[in-house]
This record gives C-alpha cells, structure tokens and sequence, in this order.
C-alpha cells in the first residue's frame, strides 16, 4: 500500500505543480489584488479541487465523460471563462500601458491607488480561482482517470477513492499555501506599475490560448 500512495503522490505533484490556468491566474490576481487576492484566489481554487474530487468520489464524474453533449458544453463554457479574462488581463496592460508616463516610472514600487485596484477585490479573485477551476472538464476527467491506475489492497473501491482524493488535495493545498507565501513575499516586486503590466499582458495571452485551445480540442 505504501509503495501505491507513494506512486500516486508522485503523479499528483508531477500534474500539480506543472502550469496552467489555476497558476496562471494566481499569478495575475496577485499582482492587481496583491496577497489577499492571491490567497483568495488559491482558496476559491481548492474548494473548486474538493466539489471536483468529491464529485470523482461519488461517480459523477463518470457522468460527464460518458455524456459527450455535457462534456462539450463545459468544456465550451471553461474556454469561453478563460478567455474571459485573458481579455480582461489585457485590457488591463492596454490601461496600464496609456497610463504609464516618466512620473510613474520614478515611483514604479508605489503601490497601485485604491481607485486602480478597487475591480480587484478578494471576493473576484476567489470566485475566478472556483469557476475557473469547476469549468475545466480536464480536472474532473483527470480524477476519473488516474485513480483507477492504482490500488490500495484491503479497502474497497470507494475507501481507495476516498484516501486518494483527499491525498491528492492535501498535496495541492501545501503547493498553494507555499506558492502564496512566495508571492507575499515578493510583493514590492509584484506592486512595481512595469511588473504588473507584463504580468497582465503575459497572462492574458496565455489565458486567451488556453481558452481556444480547451474550446477547440476534445
């Protein structure tokens, strides 16, 4: 048993710690929402993690893979969501970019004024990182296809779920916990005006493909 939970830790992190929309996201809402937004955003993130995983627990999963109409629709609606705020996050760079003269750049570590940042609330940010996250069809297919590759010997199927499920969220809270923390860290970084424009023009972009490319492969 040990040697299969090792086996499967090692799967989760490989997946949790390559990047996609969830990090993509994090990383923009910190810089314009600054540590509370990244927080929130991570947190809005795991509780999407956990209706998913629960959701893999119970078999519901398995619905949506077996249904390819309500497969498509989500898939549709997530790409739809991410391009969304691809296009957001550069209409953000496109306002910074204009707004940016020789006077903000001599005060570039200034943090944003609260009129600039007023449309970057905790609560936005948490809600991204949750919708974000129940929209891609990829993290519940996901659940549904790793967990039958291994086996803890004496539990039923629905206990060997359970631990696994809850193994794998264990592991991506700890990686969001330590990527917050970095984040905070880094903060007069993430505040300066030049940072925080190449953040949303960088992100936009990335999210603007990764909608089109959820919404146009199966």
């Amino acid at each position: 048993m040990t040697t299969q939970l090792m086996a499967f830790a090692a799967a989760s992190l490989a997946i949790i710690v390559v990047p996609g929309p969830d990090l993509v996201l994090l990383l923009r809402n910190a810089a314009t929402a600054g540590r509370r937004g990244a927080a929130a955003t991570a947190t809005g993130i795991m509780l999407g993690n956990g209706v998913l995983a629960a959701a893999a627990v119970a078999g519901l999963t398995a619905l949506l893979t077996g249904s390819q109409m309500l497969y498509t629709v989500i898939r549709v609606a997530g790409a739809g969501y991410l391009v969304y705020l691809g296009v957001r996050a550069l209409t953000d760079f496109v306002r910074h970019h204009r707004r940016h003269d020789d006077a903000a750049t001599a005060r570039q570590t200034t943090p944003e004024p609260a009129d600039r940042r007023r449309h970057h609330t905790p609560g936005q940010a948490f809600r991204q990182g949750l919708v974000s996250n129940l929209l891609n069809p990829k993290v519940a297919a996901f659940y549904l296809s790793l967990f039958p590759q291994f086996t803890l010997p004496g539990m039923s199927t629905l206990t060997q779920h359970i631990v696994m499920a809850g193994l794998f969220w264990g592991l991506a809270l700890v990686w969001y916990v330590v990527v917050v923390a970095v984040l905070g860290r880094v903060q007069s970084l993430l505040r300066r005006r030049r940072v925080q424009r190449g953040i949303s023009g960088v992100s936009g972009v990335v999210l603007v493909g990764l909608g089109a490319a959820l919404a146009f492969r199966d």
